[in-house]
C-alpha cells in the first residue's frame, strides 16, 4: 500500500453563518468565495474531511466563520476540476489578511470525525496532531477589496499529506500540505504522456509501457531540477502537484491534467520510476548521491523545462 494518498482541494464560500471577529476591522466589506475539489487518488474509495468552519487572520484580529452543522465532504467525489462550495459570497471586512485556517474534526480514535476508507472496506480515522487547535492552515496573504469579490482556491496535496500509521496505530496521520491561490489568476496544464516512448527513453531499448511505473510532476519555476517527494528543501524543492500515470494494459498514451495552477513558469517532469517515490520498501531517490551510494540514479526524468501558464488558459504539453 502506498504511504501517500494523492489529492487536490479548492475553496469557495457557502452555507455558513458569519461570526464576530476580534480586533479592529478595516472600513467597508467585500465578499469571499472558497471552493473545494480534488485530484485523482489511488488506493482509497473515500477520503472524508469534516469541516466545522473557517478562520481569517489579519493584523486587526481574527474573524471566525462557524458552520451551523459540521460538513462531511468526500474529497474523492470532486476530481479533475469538479468542486463543491465550502463558502459562497461570504461578507467579511475588507482589507489584507495574512492567512486562513479551515477548522476540521480530525482527532485520534474519533468515530464521528474525518476518515479514510479503502477499497477493501477497511476504514481508519484521520487525525491531525493538536487538530482541534491547528486545523488546516493556509499560509498565504490575500486581499478582500471593498465591494469586491475575492475567489480563492486551496490546493491540498494529500499524496504528501496522508501518512500511514506507524506500528499498529489504527489512525492515519493527516499532515496537510496546502497552497492557496487566487482563482482569477490561475490556468491549467494538460496533455498526454506516451508511456511506451518514455520507457524506451528512460529504461532502454526493449522496454515497454508495462515496465513504466509512470508519474508526472509539476515544479514551480523554469528549468528546475526534478526532485522526489521527500519533504526536504535542501536537495531541491518538492513538486507542487503529482499525478500517477497508470498503464491500462492497452493504451500506452495516458492523459493527465493539472487544474488551478497559478499563472507563471513551471517545469514538468515525467518518470517511469514513480514506484520508487511512493514505496518505503524501495530505495529513495537522492539527487545528491554519488555513484554507488544509496539512492543514486534510482529515478529517471524527462522534462519540459519552460511551461508557461496564463490565467484562464490551459497549456498543452505532451511528453516525451
Amino acid at each position: 500500500m502506498n504511504r501517500w494518498i494523492g489529492l487536490g482541494i479548492l475553496v469557495s464560500c457557502a452555507l455558513i453563518l458569519p461570526a464576530c471577529g476580534s480586533g479592529e476591522s478595516p472600513a467597508g466589506t467585500g465578499q469571499l468565495n472558497l471552493r473545494i475539489g480534488d485530484a485523482p487518488v489511488d488506493g482509497a474509495s473515500e477520503v472524508v474531511v469534516v469541516f466545522t468552519g473557517v478562520e481569517l487572520h489579519s493584523n486587526g484580529g481574527t474573524t471566525s466563520i462557524d458552520f451551523t452543522q459540521p460538513r462531511e465532504i468526500d474529497l474523492l467525489a470532486y476530481q479533475n476540476g469538479a468542486t463543491v462550495n465550502l463558502l459562497e459570497n461570504e461578507t467579511v471586512a475588507a482589507g489584507e489578511y495574512q492567512w486562513m485556517r479551515l477548522k476540521v474534526i480530525a482527532e485520534r480514535n474519533r468515530n464521528d470525525g474525518s476518515f479514510i476508507l479503502f477499497e477493501d472496506g477497511r476504514q481508519f480515522p484521520l487525525y491531525i496532531p493538536s487538530g482541534s487547535e491547528t486545523g488546516l492552515k493556509l499560509n498565504r496573504p490575500f486581499r478582500v477589496a471593498v465591494g469586491g469579490i475575492t475567489r480563492l482556491v486551496a490546493d491540498f496535496d494529500l499524496r504528501k499529506s496522508i501518512i500511514a500509521p506507524p506500528g499498529l496505530d489504527p489512525n492515519y496521520l493527516l499532515k496537510p500540505v496546502l497552497r492557496l491561490v487566487d482563482e482569477l489568476q490561475v490556468g491549467g496544464i494538460a496533455g498526454d504522456v506516451d508511456l511506451a516512448a518514455l520507457a524506451v527513453l528512460q529504461l532502454g531499448a526493449g522496454a515497454t509501457a508495462a515496465d513504466c511505473a509512470g508519474g508526472i510532476y509539476l515544479f514551480t519555476g523554469a528549468a528546475v531540477p526534478p526532485d522526489d517527494l521527500d519533504g526536504v528543501a535542501e536537495d531541491g524543492a518538492d513538486a507542487i502537484i503529482v499525478q500517477p500515470l497508470a498503464f491500462d494494459g492497452l493504451n500506452t498514451v495516458v492523459a493527465y491534467s493539472f487544474a488551478f495552477v497559478e499563472a507563471g513558469s513551471y517545469t514538468l517532469a515525467a518518470t517511469c520510476d514513480f514506484d520508487v517515490d511512493v514505496s518505503p520498501e524501495v530505495s529513495e531517490y537522492d539527487p545528491g548521491a554519488a555513484t554507488g551510494e544509496p539512492g543514486f540514479e534510482t529515478m529517471n526524468w524527462t522534462t519540459a523545462d519552460s511551461v508557461v501558464v496564463v490565467a484562464d488558459q490551459t497549456a498543452t504539453v505532451n511528453l516525451p
